[in-house]
């Protein structure tokens, strides 16, 4: 075995172990992911003011974006509560436009056979937004913490399942090998 495949069988692990950490302990998680976000805000915001300053182009856009990044990073970073919940309440309103934006579509294409997968995925995304809203408080503290849990664990299963080139060319010739040798 590859040291490339040791790496991503090693990283794997340590996703999913987070993963399930982060969907243990919510509340920690959410407040890791406040923080994360508040940090990659400002980092984003301090960007867009380099540009400002080294492009005519756009120069009052990137100024104007960079300077809001940066203030809400930093309002994430000092008051972090209040950061879970901004957070909770932007996951809703995502929840609940990319819901109601599936169902609009499933509506439009009715008369399509196969629409029931949209219906489905917007009815639910329209009711994690609307038990977001109605538990804000509550879902600020669970709610960012459970979803990076599950984005640690998916990728984490993707590190594990994926086969670095190597061994993808290795397996390739083994298996056209074993076509020629089956062909004799």
């Amino acid at each position: 075995m590859s040291s490339q495949r040791i790496l991503m069988i090693i990283l794997g692990i340590l996703l999913i172990a987070g993963g399930v950490l982060s969907i243990a302990l919510p509340f920690a998680s959410s407040l890791a992911a406040t923080i994360i976000v508040g940090w990659t805000l400002i980092l984003a915001g301090v960007l867009h003011l380099i540009a400002a300053v080294r492009e005519a182009e756009a120069r009052w856009w990137n100024g104007g974006f960079g300077l809001l990044e940066a203030f809400i990073g930093f309002s994430f970073l000092f008051d972090p509560l209040a950061g879970m919940i901004s957070l909770a309440a932007l996951l809703g309103v995502l929840f609940l436009s990319a819901g109601a934006m599936q169902l609009w579509l499933a509506w439009r294409e009715r008369e399509n056979t196969t629409v029931w997968p949209l219906v489905i995925s917007g009815g639910l995304s329209v009711a994690l937004g609307a038990m977001i809203a109605f538990n804000l408080f509550t879902a600020a503290a669970t709610v960012p913490g459970i979803l990076l849990g599950v984005e640690l664990i998916s990728t984490g299963v993707a590190f594990l399942m994926l086969r670095p080139r190597q061994l993808r060319r290795g397996f390739e010739e083994a298996h056209s090998n074993l076509d020629e040798q089956h062909q004799k």
